[in-house]
């Protein structure tokens, strides 16, 4: 059993673009529908949104106004429960200030990423590591923040934060096939390894 707290990160910036240029990426609404549910489902404590764009802090806050209503209570209960968990921040900085507040101490920083970079670890040998009683010694658990990338992936400036990195999620073809999942996609399928049943 896995007890200590997971949280989701969906970084827009620093991102790399097709060009290989640090560029920042747009927030899309299916991204904050989809991946809100994922997170719910499996336990995740928050889901949060980085862009330091306020146009992009103003859009979002307008869906999740939407999604937070008494109205979207009523209807939409299981909708209004995932987008609870969703969180905006302006940079990742923002984001561990805000898990150290909860917690009293910094996250493991967990990076996802399509492409085959050095030193990952599997899911099973992650998951077998979280599910390990030294990781529950003293009063809390150490939080875990799984971070995402958009665009073509999370620029390497951003690796200074970075603790662990996962292996890709590749499909039957394996490393050599076809590999252009939606972030909303990988998602599931990294939470579903690592803590579904």
């Amino acid at each position: 059993m896995i007890s200590a707290p997971v949280y989701v990160v969906l970084l827009h910036a620093p991102i790399v673009n097709r060009k290989g240029e640090v560029v920042v990426t747009s927030v899309t609404n299916m991204d904050i529908h989809d991946i809100s549910r994922s997170a719910r489902t499996y336990g995740a404590k928050k889901f949060f949104i980085v862009t330091p764009l306020e146009d992009q802090h103003v859009l979002v806050g307008r869906i999740l106004d939407h999604w937070r209503t008494e109205r979207s209570l009523k209807y939409h209960p299981d909708r209004f429960e995932a987008v609870s968990l969703v969180r905006l921040s302006r940079d990742f900085a923002e984001v561990k200030a805000a898990i150290r507040a909860e917690h009293g101490q910094d996250p493991e920083v967990v990076l996802t990423d399509a492409r085959p970079l050095p030193n990952t670890v599997s899911y099973a040998e992650y998951r077998q590591e979280l599910a390990e009683p030294k990781r529950q010694v003293g009063l809390k658990s150490r939080p875990v923040c799984l971070v995402f990338g958009t665009g073509w992936g999370i620029s390497d400036v951003f690796y200074p934060e970075v603790h662990r990195i996962l292996a890709p999620v590749y499909g039957p073809e394996g490393a050599e096939g076809y590999n252009h999942l939606s972030v909303r996609a990988a998602v599931a399928i990294i939470l579903d390894r690592l803590f579904g049943q």
